[in-house]
């Protein structure tokens, strides 16, 4: 059995004006706008995989039936994910259980009691663990059809609920995007093309599939590579978008400052570029990582790390349509603003693209 303690905090709802302001400020440090790299790893320590790996070799030399884990959340909150190996010959099946259920559990045990529980778990994997698919659609460009502006959410999510802030709304707001530009009857230059990815929680592998194969890299590009205009990327829940993070030099953020300004009364506070090609757990990244545009989007938390994000609550009941509805606007007035400028996005020069990050095994 494997204990976490209760989370017994305040959940996070919206972030402060004043905060956001301070993050966009071009003349501060800059730290909005998608998910960056973490920490490097002390290399005197076990990782937390490594760790796991640990118990896992342990439970199965032991003949363990079952593993029995402590979600650690409070009000009946359930985080159900993955086994980080694919491979169940080294591991044993496991449940996560409610907190206050494994705590009578634990109660029960210390108090000598003969603790029996009874489970029937069947797992398939569907279609054979090989295939996933993305699903791709543009609106045609005019004048500079041959060059492309994306959009992007993932379509796969956990089974502990029905994937609605992680990340149905994602897909939802991009799809709604595209919708507003064509019934608005604006021609966009350039092609903007929305990709729903898969296999985005089993580690990206959707969108960098999709990059390698039409993009490739910095360092090995093929021809669409300096055709590419853009990545707008939605991963974090149903709140209100706050800002943005371009890969990119200074001068990229700068180009996409005047159209997040016409948001400023919805709370959209700028835009920041950033210089790291790690990638690090959503699609923008795997743009980001062949030293394209990729720009991922800050988000109001609306108790998105807290209480949704790979749980039993992401559900549609989540979903605050107000904020879902400016996203898509804002999203569209984006794309149509890289999609329409004269010049593209601006990129680094050969000579100052930051070193490439080779791309982690899951």
């Amino acid at each position: 059995m494997d204990s976490g303690a209760r989370q017994l905090h305040a959940s996070a709802k919206r972030t402060p004006d004043e905060q956001v302001k301070a993050q966009y400020d071009p003349a501060g440090p800059g730290r909005g706008g998608g998910r960056g790299a973490a920490p490097p790893a002390d290399p005197t320590r076990y990782t937390a995989a490594q760790v796991a790996e640990k118990i896992d070799a342990m439970l199965v030399a032991g003949g363990a039936m079952m593993r029995i884990n402590d979600a650690a959340r409070g009000e009946g909150i359930i985080v159900a994910q993955q086994h980080r190996g694919y491979d169940e010959a080294t591991a044993v099946p496991t449940v996560v259980v409610r907190n206050d259920d494994f705590g009578r559990i634990e109660r029960l045990m210390a108090d000598g009691d003969d603790v029996k529980l009874q489970f029937d778990i069947v797992n398939h994997s569907y279609p054979e663990g090989k295939t996933s698919y993305n699903v791709i659609a543009e609106i045609p460009g005019t004048d500079k059809a041959d060059e492309v502006v994306m959009l992007g959410g993932h379509l796969d999510s956990w089974h502990g609920g029905t994937g609605a802030t992680d990340n149905a709304i994602g897909c939802a707001i991009m799809m709604e995007a595209a919708r507003l530009i064509q019934v608005a009857g604006v021609k966009p230059r350039r092609t903007v093309r929305v990709a729903l990815w898969s296999g985005e929680e089993q580690g990206l592998y959707g969108s960098l599939a999709y990059v390698k194969q039409h993009f490739g890299t910095a360092e090995d590009p093929k021809p669409e590579w300096a055709k590419f205009n853009g990545y707008f990327n939605v991963d974090t829940g149903t709140g209100r978008i706050r800002g943005g993070s371009v890969f990119g030099p200074p001068e990229a953020a700068a180009i996409l400052r005047p159209v997040f300004a016409l948001f400023s009364d919805w709370g959209v506070a700028g835009v920041n570029a950033n210089t790291s090609r790690v990638v690090a757990g959503t699609d923008s990244t795997s743009f980001n990582n062949a030293g394209l545009p990729g720009i991922g989007m800050q988000q109001d938390p609306i108790e998105y790390n807290s209480m949704t994000h790979h749980t039993n609550l992401d559900t549609y009941e989540r979903i605050i349509p107000e904020d879902a509805q400016r996203n898509a606007a804002i999203i569209a007035a984006g794309a149509l603003h890289l999609a329409n400028r004269d010049e593209m996005v601006p990129r680094f020069e050969k000579d100052k693209m930051p070193a490439p990050v080779k791309v982690p095994t899951f």
